[in-house]
Formats: structure tokens, C-alpha cells, sequence
């Protein structure tokens, strides 16, 4: 039924043959259609080909899909009805301006990557959404779920929860990634934050630091929160007392700020662990600026792996994190919740690899 050396692309032969089962009245109003695994053997095609069929199918009217029972060939009255019941074929990617790439973490554009390429694999659109203060304080502004443009979203990074239980509410599916919520029924994918904390903190530990501070945002996020919780708990397994006066969690921009507050004090540390590569290398640009040098006056380690970390002077000592797989976890289990696949959320939570570079040495 397919005819493969055709310059016709193959879901369109398959659009055609099923408009022609219509056309011919093998198909009725409220008839049900094969399901896409059946019609691959069918047509001989993959799925990607016969999800575009379907989708191009849906979005004329001639199919309507109702979750988790089937698709359906299409009456008048069924044309009319909620446009929940008609599938876009979107996926929205939804960040907050605080990660946006183009303003702070490249990070997340590598998540994207990986995002982009499994989503395109599986013949869906993707919608990249910022996230702004207008949006967050009222859902009505948020047009992706208010205009049932997306068939499902994943909301990466860091974004308030209420925000997320509201989206949840309106029986959207959603995927967490880099962040997760307890006990809500949320699919996520997240890093071993504090596994890769723990990790580089003892790297520092066998170097023979003993004064190591940690640096970074907030932690309020619960990205940092965990790497905090894994600095912590390898001071106290090596038996060293944790001190306040070598953390600091406001986020560093000015280089005085950094000086004033850790480097003009009785309590310097010999080593620093930031929270992640962004900060590690604002640090050692302060440090360097005055005067100071990195490993030969103090150690500096991060966390996440960003390109940027193997290029600098010296090369940045930090944890590999698997960014664009992130993306490629996250996009799988979207779609198992689309097409209601999933019965049970999970918090999936990828490795983390050391590496270990020229940014550190031993005491």
C-alpha cells in the first residue's frame, strides 16, 4: 500500500489511504482506527511516519484521539468538542529567565539539546517557553496551557511550586527536570547532586584540605541545597567540623564582594567547592585579580561541566554532569505520559563523573 520508490513522502501515502477508507465509507462516524503500532505493520512504515499521518488526520478534523482509548474517525458534533481531545504533536520546554541560557547557565542548553533531538525523533514540535514574573503570578497568562497549544510540558530547572501544582491541576502531563517535588505524583529527572558534591568535596579532603569553603546561590533551589547537603556530609564522615564562616549562599557577581567577605578575613579557606561552574570560575577571576593564585594559594572545584570549564587557566577541577541525556530521559517519559503509557511517576536520577583537572592541588 506503500509505494517506496515514490517521491511522495510516506505519511502522506498513509494520510491518503486512510482518507480513501473514509471516502469509501468502510469508516463510520465513531468507528475507532487501528492503534499506530498496528498500523506500522499495516504500512510498513515506523511510528514517526504514522504519528505525522495521524496527527495531520486530527488537526483537519477527520480523527479525534480521546486519551487513553483510541482514535477516532470524526462526526460533526465530535469536530465541535473540547480541544483537548485533538493532539498537537507539541511539546513545551518551560524555563524561568533566572536559567534562560542567553542570561546565566549554559547548563540548560545542553538539556535543550537533548530535548530538541528526542523530540524531533519521535515526530513532535517543540515550543520553548520563558518564564516571566506576569506568567508565574497568574496561569491565565501562561498560553501554552490555557490554549491547549502543547500536548504536554516539561518545566526545567528551578520554578515555584505553586506554579507547578496549578499546571498539574489543569491534567496536563508534566516532567520535572533538574528539579523535583515529594509526594505530588510528578515525573522527574534530576542529578546526583549530592553523591557529586560528596564526591569532589573528598577529592579535596585526600588532597589534604582540611579549610573548605562552598560558594554559590541561594538554597532555597533545590539543586544547590542537595550539593550543600553533600559538602556537609563529607566534612563530617572525615571527622572535620563544618564552619558558617566558610559558606556563603548569596550569589557572587562583584569581585569585592567576594574579597571582602571571605579573602580580607583571620578564616581563609584552602580550598573552595562553588556550587557550580559559573560561580567556581567568578571566583577564581576575583581571585586572580588580586593577586592570588590558582591552585598555588587555593584550590578551587565546581560542579556541572560546561564547556567553558576545560578552557579556562588553569582548567577547572569539577563533576561531569550528563546534561543532554537529561533532555533525552525527560522527553521519553513525556511522551509514555502523553499517550497514557505511565502509571506511576518516578524520580530518575543520573550519575555524575569527577574530573579531575589543574585547578586543585595538595596541601
Amino acid at each position: 500500500m506503500i509505494d517506496k520508490t515514490s517521491h511522495v513522502p510516506f505519511y502522506q501515502q498513509v494520510k491518503k489511504s486512510i482518507e480513501g477508507r473514509v471516502k469509501s465509507g468502510k469508516l463510520k462516524p465513531g468507528d475507532s482506527i487501528e492503534s499506530e503500532k498496528t498500523l506500522c505493520k499495516i504500512y510498513n512504515v515506523s511510528q514517526i511516519t504514522i504519528r505525522k499521518a495521524i496527527s495531520d488526520l486530527v488537526n483537519m478534523g477527520i480523527l479525534y484521539r480521546v486519551p487513553g482509548k483510541g482514535t477516532f474517525l470524526a462526526s460533526l458534533s465530535e469536530k465541535s468538542k473540547s480541544p483537548f481531545l485533538l493532539k498537537t504533536n507539541n511539546i513545551g520546554f518551560v524555563i524561568s529567565r533566572e536559567h534562560h541560557p542567553a542570561f546565566s547557565n549554559p547548563f540548560y542548553s545542553f538539556v535543550f539539546r537533548g530535548v530538541e533531538s528526542e523530540a524531533r525523533a519521535h515526530g513532535y514540535n517543540l515550543f520553548y517557553q520563558l518564564l516571566d514574573h506576569n506568567i508565574i503570578a497568574d496561569i491565565s497568562n501562561f498560553k501554552l496551557a490555557s490554549e491547549n497549544k502543547v500536548d504536554g510540558l516539561l518545566l526545567v530547572g528551578e520554578i515555584p511550586h505553586n506554579f507547578i501544582m496549578d499546571i498539574k491541576d489543569k491534567g496536563i502531563p508534566l516532567v520535572l527536570v533538574d528539579h523535583y517535588i515529594n509526594d505530588v505524583g510528578l515525573d522527574s529527572v534530576v542529578t546526583e547532586n549530592e553523591k557529586g558534591a560528596y564526591q569532589v568535596v573528598k577529592y579535596l579532603i585526600d588532597l589534604g584540605h582540611r579549610k573548605i569553603g562552598f560558594w554559590g546561590a541561594s538554597l532555597d533551589h533545590g539543586t544547590f541545597m542537595e550539593r550543600f547537603k553533600g559538602y556537609k556530609k563529607a566534612l563530617s564522615d572525615y571527622d572535620i567540623k563544618f564552619s558558617e564562616d566558610l559558606v556563603e549562599t548569596v550569589l557572587l557577581i562583584e569581585n569585592d564582594i567576594i574579597v571582602d567577605k571571605m579573602f580580607k578575613s583571620d578564616n581563609m579557606p584552602t580550598a573552595v567547592f562553588a556550587c557550580n561552574d559559573l560561580v567556581a570560575i567568578k571566583v577564581m577571576s576575583a581571585l586572580q585579580d588580586q593577586g592570588l593564585k590558582v591552585p598555588g594559594d587555593i584550590s578551587i572545584a565546581g560542579f556541572d561541566d560546561i564547556e567553558l570549564s576545560s578552557q579556562i587557566r588553569p582548567p577547572l577541577t569539577t563533576v561531569r554532569v550528563q546534561r543532554e541525556q537529561m533532555g533525552v530521559l525527560a522527553v521519553k517519559k513525556l511522551i509514555k505520559n502523553i499517550e497514557k503509557e505511565n502509571n506511576k511517576s518516578e524520580k530518575t536520577v543520573l550519575t555524575t563523573e569527577l574530573m579531575v583537572r589543574q585547578s586543585c592541588k595538595a596541601i
